[in-house]
C-alpha cells in the first residue's frame, strides 16, 4: 500500500508562516470551502436554508461571518462558503442550490501588519486602503484572479488565489512585502 503524506498548497508538510519587515504572511493549510449557487425558481427555499445555516447573505463586495462560517458574495445568487464543507451545504440546501467542493481549488494566505495596505496597493487595483472589516473583492494579483477579504481595516487581510498558482502568488506576496 502506498504511503501518502499530505502537503500544503506550497508543497510543504507544514504551512508557510513568515514575517517580512512588519508584514506576516501565513498560509492556511487545507481550507474547507465550497461554492454555493441558487437554482432558478428556488429563491424561497434557498433563502430559508441560508438563514438557518449561514445567517444573512452578504451583498456585493461583502463577506458575512455567522457561527464561524464565512460567506463571500461572488456574483448574483453565487457565494463562496468557507468553513462548511460541500456535503454539509448540499444537505442543508437540498434542491435549492448547486454546491461544488472548492477546498482543493484555493490557497489562502492571511496577511497582517501595519504596512499591509501599502503592500496590497503594489499588487492590485483593489482599493484596500478604503476596505473595512467585512469587505471582499475579486481582483487580479500578478495575473491571477484572487479574492481579497478585509478581516480588520488596514491591518488584516485574507488573499484567496488559485491553488495551482500557489507558489507564484506566494512569491508575489513575499516580494511585495520585502519591497517596502
Amino acid at each position: 500500500m502506498a504511503s501518502l503524506t499530505p502537503t500544503t498548497a506550497l508543497g510543504g508538510t507544514t504551512a508557510f508562516d513568515e514575517t517580512i519587515g512588519g508584514i506576516r504572511i501565513a498560509e492556511q493549510g487545507a481550507p474547507v470551502m465550497a461554492s454555493l449557487a441558487m437554482l432558478k425558481g428556488k429563491a424561497s427555499a434557498f433563502t430559508k436554508a441560508a438563514g438557518a445555516h449561514l445567517g444573512a447573505l452578504p451583498g456585493p463586495g461583502r463577506i458575512q461571518v455567522y457561527n464561524r462560517i464565512g460567506t463571500v458574495w461572488m456574483g448574483p445568487d453565487q457565494y463562496l462558503v468557507e468553513g462548511m464543507g460541500a456535503a454539509a451545504l448540499a444537505a442543508a440546501f437540498g434542491a435549492s442550490a448547486a454546491v461544488t467542493d472548492q477546498s482543493n481549488a484555493w490557497v489562502r494566505f492571511d496577511v497582517t501588519g501595519d504596512d499591509v495596505v501599502a503592500m496590497l496597493e503594489r499588487l492590485s487595483n483593489a482599493d484596500s486602503r478604503r476596505m473595512a472589516q467585512g469587505d471582499a473583492t475579486r481582483t487580479a494579483i500578478h495575473h491571477m484572479h484572487c479574492v481579497v477579504i478585509c478581516r480588520a481595516g488596514g491591518t488584516e487581510f485574507t488573499i484567496l488565489g488559485p491553488r495551482s498558482s500557489a507558489a507564484s502568488l506566494h512569491n508575489t506576496l513575499v516580494a511585495a512585502a520585502a519591497s517596502l
